[in-house]
């Protein structure tokens, strides 16, 4: 690439990053939270005490909580603004990852690692989330990115470039344990770059393994309760086994932003044409690598392979892979991809150039998927609706509200006012996991008929209602997705 591109580089990457974070923004602007989403809004209005223990009795550490929490309260908890964190770590994430590849493989690779992480649907799927995956993709690949630049510095350098790796480390850990899984993929590079190029008998003359030493240190205080948490089976009900389908699906959602199991044969053909662009993208780039270079195409490629090999390891004891929690190591795939297609460039031809097309193509019509489908659930087969329930609700002046569940009290209170008088029903004593913070609430309903006392009940509940309304009077049933709202009066 010319020097006149070199010079452009972060004019050319912040141009990209800025449309990308708009896009994503934009996406999420007219998308519905969901219960996740709404349970990190929930957690993350509490005091900052509350929010760690609430933490420690669900799945996830609590840094991305705490965030939330000082991020909430200066855009008073709109669910735009709060949707606006997760994007700019999107934003982040691109700029790092460019910043990788550029300096790595040159400036072409930055570029076009730059423009594949703009359009990769699940990338920005995720970039809206208000949930920590942006996060993690963030502190993964800036972790991968002070790992390269400390290996290869001196003295003073590089000991304050692997302090900030371990740090990194931790902060990882504290936002998603599966994070974990790219943290063992680091390993074993440096392990494979210390065997190749000095000797592993000389290991302990480096710098790094006393980099992981140190990132165990800060974790040291959560550590006792990420143990319980592990061994509490809170994952085994939605986890999902690691086998050939969903390999494919982690492909399959940055590329069409549809699981396997949902491809019709129109997106199979789109798919297949896919395959081949990039598997022709991949042995042009491949071939074209310098032998300098081709340790770090490793690398990239265990960003992915390990993290994928460990949980299809994990799978024989416990089913524990999610799609959402292995977003954050898509960016490495995509990042690969970017890195290919700008090796192979070495070597043009206009076979390579429509492979390119192809592949370009391909993630055009994912994002256009992901523009017209947003965040829908796949697992549920449904998309989130509780904002147009909220609206139709509205202030609750004059009105009670009664959730047929924790579930759907969780989402709707992220939405209707502090001020809003909502009830929900749970026949349990005591709520555990992603219900905890309602445990003990003054507002659970353990009769199943429903109150009254309010000149209008509105009733929302999934699927069936679960409480009786022989008191009341159903004057109307409307429905948003596979979200019901029933307007009760006394009779």
């Amino acid at each position: 690439m010319t020097n006149k591109h070199s010079r452009f580089f972060w004019a050319y990457v912040l141009v990209i990053a800025l449309f990308a974070a708009g896009l994503s923004l934009w996406i999420g602007m007219n998308q519905s939270i969901w219960f996740d989403e709404a349970y990190s809004i929930m957690v993350a209005k509490q005091p900052v005490a509350q929010a760690i223990h609430l933490a420690a009795v669900d799945t996830h550490p609590p840094l991305y909580y705490l965030l939330l929490h000082v991020w909430g309260s200066i855009v008073n908890w709109d669910v735009l603004g709060l949707r606006a964190l997760s994007v700019g770590m999107y934003g982040a994430s691109l700029l790092v990852a460019a910043l990788l590849a550029r300096r790595l493989f040159g400036t072409r690779a930055g570029i076009c690692t730059a423009a594949l992480i703009g359009v990769a649907p699940l990338l920005l799927r995720y970039g809206f989330e208000i949930r920590m995956y942006s996060l993690a993709s963030l502190i993964g690949i800036g972790a991968t990115y002070v790992m390269v630049r400390a290996r290869t510095a001196k003295g003073k350098h590089s000991m304050v470039l692997w302090g900030v790796y371990a740090l990194l480390v931790a902060l990882g850990m504290y936002t998603l344990y599966y994070l974990a899984l790219l943290w063992v993929a680091h390993l074993l590079w440096l392990l494979y770059t210390t065997y190749r190029e000095d000797n592993l008998a000389k290991i302990h003359k480096q710098a790094w393994p006393w980099a992981y030493v140190a990132s165990v240190v800060p974790f040291l205080p959560w550590l006792p309760t990420f143990l319980k948490q592990m061994n509490n089976g809170a994952l085994a009900p939605i986890g999902q086994q690691m086998n050939l389908e969903n390999i494919v699906g982690i492909a399959t959602f940055n590329v069409l932003y549809q699981p396997l199991w949902q491809i019709d044969v129109k997106a199979t053909i789109v798919l297949l044409a896919a395959a081949m662009a990039w598997v022709y993208i991949a042995r042009r780039g491949l071939t074209a690598a310098k032998k300098t270079e081709r340790p770090y195409v490793l690398l990239l490629a265990m960003y992915v392979a390990v993290p994928v090999a460990l949980l299809i390891l994990l799978s024989f004891s416990r089913s524990m892979y999610v799609e959402r929690y292995l977003s954050h190591i898509a960016i490495g795939l995509i990042i690969l991809g970017g890195v290919l297609i700008s090796l192979s460039l070495r070597k043009p031809s206009r076979v390579l150039f429509a492979a390119i097309g192809v592949a370009g193509v391909s993630m055009l019509i994912g994002v256009n998927g992901l523009i017209h489908t947003g965040n829908y659930n796949f697992q549920r087969m449904a998309k989130p609706e509780v904002a147009a329930v909220a609206k139709r609700v509205g202030d609750c002046s004059a009105s009670n509200v009664v959730a047929a569940d924790p579930y759907v009290y969780i989402e709707l209170a992220a939405y209707l006012p502090p001020t809003c008088s909502m009830q929900f029903y749970s026949e349990w004593d005591s709520l555990g996991g992603g219900y905890a913070p309602l445990s003990g609430s003054s507002q659970q309903l353990k009769n199943t008929q429903l109150p009254t006392g309010s000149a209008t009940t509105y009733y929302v509940y999934y699927d069936e209602p679960k409480l009786s309304t022989d008191n009341l009077t159903v004057t109307a049933k409307e429905r948003y997705g596979n979200l019901s709202i029933e307007t009760l009066r006394s009779r």
